[in-house]
């Protein structure tokens, strides 16, 4: 994922104090060490995965000491507790921002060929948490869903950031390199790397000097496999996403001195691993205090790599999680349990990590096998670290009768349960009526889901239209904390905007700023550009009650739908409150400062108003 106040007894704060001084006083040395020691600035990078493992108020003090030796607990809390670092431009109090004009900032071609994948996220950079956001330093790293050439990148960054059509925070003097273009950014990189496409989801080291992003390959084969990639890019290197530097291979010849790094993960030579075979649903997650990646593939097997940012990458064990064609989930690691968590698309797994291998804890079947879509479920759990919830979304259940969102309470053994499912409409009827990914309210992390506060909301399909998606809120039971199987407000068509056409929703995304909290959701119609092609944005500072609410903001012709979405700063910037994403179409039509037509494109929006 995925929180701005001004007085601690007033506004609400993700951790009490003593947790804050904890994680203040145990986390500022290993991020420095994670970041490679480099003490001039403290990172903060965010990406797929900023969303999938949550850290809530409430952590008792045992918790909150194994919390602060994972670095992710630092950047989520400095990502939604901007308002405690005291620099001019980052707003200090609720009231404080001025009035931002939300619209189409800026569109920048990625090419003809593929565009940002269906359901993965751009990873942001900000280079320094103590400062204000940067136009030189703080930089989106998009991933390309297209084979790369000497006319494609699949793999492009963008500073240069805060500008837009009518106003910009990066005035000449402070862009890098220097431009007299306010309404665009720039390309930082664009790298044609290796020989496959990225239909993933790239992640960025917390030192800001290093992209690890995996390459999906294209068959089954020990010639046209899954690569894990690690890439030290070097500004200036490649000049648009259909200009981009070629580096084939692994090496550091080419480019201006870039690094790249590719291991053959899936046909490493360790026994048991795998001999070649591609990787469809499972972005790399990293645990930046061991320094290892966690990673699935198409093979069922899951993976631990490590020396990933600041060593060589290397698979270090495996463990066959599904079959032997089962497309694992992206998995994600729970420092506090020492558990992954992952799905090979139907069951749900628990994994202990060990310092030598994988030990199963627990398996729990949750969705149908004959379902429409094939697999039910696509995306990673997300794994409540402070309360031991885990949850999970599927366009079927067991029964194959209802969509459902599935949570898990951690056990004592590591086991994870009987899961209390509530159903978010009827199961999806053809191959694409894919479930993606929720998102918690700011009152879930601020108060946790056994004071009975919080929401979740999930994008399911509509009752009787199962090839629709509508908007549904879940609520939590006060002193368990366990979900209501019964949504509180269910079948909010409007998230589709009164379209008729088949679709789906992107992965949702929350982000509370200056005192209010923000749900954005995209929408289209996959391979199609006849869907509803919106972003809506939705005010859930109070939970939705009517599923006749209307967004309060929308965005219209994103082409396809859109992408998962990354989200900036809390912030008083003009520009530098913004959500990233990519369009899954190449446009109908439109111009600069549009989307051109022909072309898949990374967009910016601001995060109010959306128009």
């Amino acid at each position: 994922m995925k929180r701005q106040t001004a007085m601690l007894a007033k506004f609400e704060v993700r951790l009490p104090i003593a947790t804050m001084v904890v994680l203040l006083v145990l986390q500022t040395p290993l991020l420095m060490r994670a970041q490679g020691g480099q003490e001039e600035h403290i990172g903060l990078p965010i990406d797929w995965s900023s969303h999938h493992i949550i850290f809530t108020n409430g952590a008792s003090p045992e918790v909150a000491g194994k919390q602060a030796r994972d670095p992710r607990s630092w950047i989520n809390w400095a990502q939604r507790s901007a308002w405690m670092f005291p620099r001019e431009g980052w707003s200090p109090l609720p009231g404080a921002a001025r009035k931002r004009h939300m619209r189409v900032d800026w569109a920048v071609p990625l090419g003809a060929n593929g565009g940002m994948p269906l359901a993965e996220s751009p990873a942001k950079y900000n280079f320094n948490v103590n400062s204000t956001p940067s136009c030189a330093n703080d930089f989106v790293v998009y991933t390309i869903a297209a084979n790369p050439s000497a006319t494609q990148a699949n793999l492009v960054a963008f500073n240069n950031l805060y500008t837009g059509t009518t106003s910009s925070s990066c005035p000449t003097a402070n862009q890098s390199p220097v431009s007299t273009d306010l309404t665009q950014p720039t390309f930082l990189w664009a790298y044609a790397m290796g020989s496959e496409g990225s239909a993933l989801s790239p992640t960025i080291s917390i030192s800001g000097t290093k992209v690890a992003f995996v390459e999906t390959g294209t068959a089954t084969t020990v010639t046209k496999p899954a690569y894990f990639d690690v890439v030290t890019p070097v500004s200036g290197q490649g000049s648009s996403a259909t200009s981009p530097c070629v580096i084939a291979s692994a090496g550091s010849s080419l480019c201006g001195g870039t690094t790249l790094v590719r291991l053959n993960y899936t046909n490493s030579g360790v026994s048991g691993c795998g001999t070649g075979t591609t990787n469809s649903n499972s972005s790399a997650y990293i645990d930046y205090g061991s320094d290892s990646a966690y990673i699935g593939a198409d093979n069922g097997i899951l993976y631990r790599i490590s020396g990933v940012f600041k060593g060589t990458p290397a698979v270090q064990y495996c463990v066959q999680v599904g079959s032997a064609t089962a497309k694992l989930t992206s998995p994600v690691y729970d420092e506090i349990t020492g558990e992954v968590f992952v799905s090979d698309g139907f069951t749900v797994y628990a994994y202990s990590a060990g310092t030598s291998g994988f030990t199963k804890l627990n398996s729990v079947a949750l969705a149908s096998t004959s379902a429409a879509n094939g697999d039910p479920i696509i995306l990673s759990p997300i794994v409540d670290t402070t309360n031991g919830f885990v949850y999970v979304f599927s366009s079927a259940d067991s029964t194959d009768t209802n969509s459902i969102v599935a949570q898990f309470k951690i056990q004592a053994n590591g086991d994870l349960g009987t899961p209390v499912t509530a159903a978010i409409g009827p199961a999806g009827t053809n191959g694409t009526t894919y479930i993606f990914d929720g998102d918690f309210d700011n009152a879930y992390v601020t108060s946790g889901p056994t004071t009975g506060a919080g929401t979740l909301y999930a994008c399911g399909t509509q009752t009787g239209a199962a090839t629709l998606p509508s908007l549904y809120a879940l609520s939590f039971q006060s002193g368990s904390g366990t979900m209501n199987s019964t949504p509180a407000m269910s079948n909010n068509k409007n998230i589709y905007g009164g379209n008729a056409t088949a679709g789906i929703c992107s992965p949702l995304l929350e982000f509370y700023n200056s005192g209010t909290d923000y749900l954005f959701v995209g929408a289209g119609n996959i391979g199609n550009t006849n869907g509803a092609n919106l972003v809506t944005g939705w005010n859930v500072t109070s939970r939705i009650a009517s599923n006749t609410t209307a967004p309060n903001s929308t965005a219209t012709n994103e082409w396809g739908g859109t992408s998962a979405f990354s989200v900036d700063n809390v912030s008083t910037e003009d520009q530098a409150a913004s959500i990233y994403f990519g369009t899954l179409q190449p446009a109908a039509s439109g111009t600069a400062p549009s989307c051109p037509k022909g072309q898949y494109c990374a967009i910016k929006l601001t995060q109010s108003g959306l128009q």
